[in-house]
């Protein structure tokens, strides 16, 4: 469905929408749109998960990791959902930056306000879109920080020739790269 004929209903987000394998890695299960290019969501993160939380002495608040996960699940869940982005595709995170300006505490929800923009252009005959996202996140009332990102979707049949045509290239002199033991 394409972004003009979506209704501000809340939309689902699966597995298979944020790119991951396992349940537990599902941080983000729901999107809203609620104006033209721009959608909000919300999670809640425990400080238990087994990855993000291995270390023990960073589970009293939600680590910039999860901002960061949380980040690239709604990204490629609102393009599918919102912008007919196959399924397929792959994804390259270009640049992304976040402040943030407290911390955040386990177990509350989190709300997000996502603002898109995207160029749509062809890519070796297929759609390539670029997006920019500034994904703004609240907690209580509070704001607790910004992540800015700018992603691409491209196929499968693009991520081959691009990564062919970089793995291809000769290594640059050991001599440039080798660090003085001095």
């Amino acid at each position: 469905m394409s972004n003009e004929k979506k209704s501000f209903q809340v939309e689902a987000i699966t597995k298979q929408l944020a790119h991951i394998v396992k349940d537990e890695n599902l941080f983000v299960d729901r999107i809203r749109k609620i104006d033209e290019n721009i959608y909000e969501s919300e999670f809640i993160i425990a400080g238990d998960h087994p990855y993000l939380y291995e270390n023990s002495a960073i589970s009293n608040h939600v680590s910039g990791t999860s901002f960061l996960d949380v980040t690239r699940q709604l990204c490629k869940a609102m393009s599918h959902i919102y912008y007919d982005v196959p399924i397929n595709c792959r994804f390259v995170m270009q640049n992304t930056q976040m402040d943030f300006f407290g911390w955040t505490k386990c177990s509350i929800p989190i709300y997000i306000l996502l603002d898109v923009s995207v160029e749509k252009r062809l890519l070796g005959g297929f759609m390539s879109p670029t997006f920019e996202v500034k994904l703004s996140y609240s907690q209580e009332g509070y704001e607790l920080g910004t992540i800015y990102v700018k992603f691409s979707a491209f196929s499968h049949e693009i991520e081959e020739k691009l990564m062919s045509r970089q793995y291809r290239r000769k290594p640059i002199d050991e001599k440039i790269r080798t660090v003085s033991k001095k």
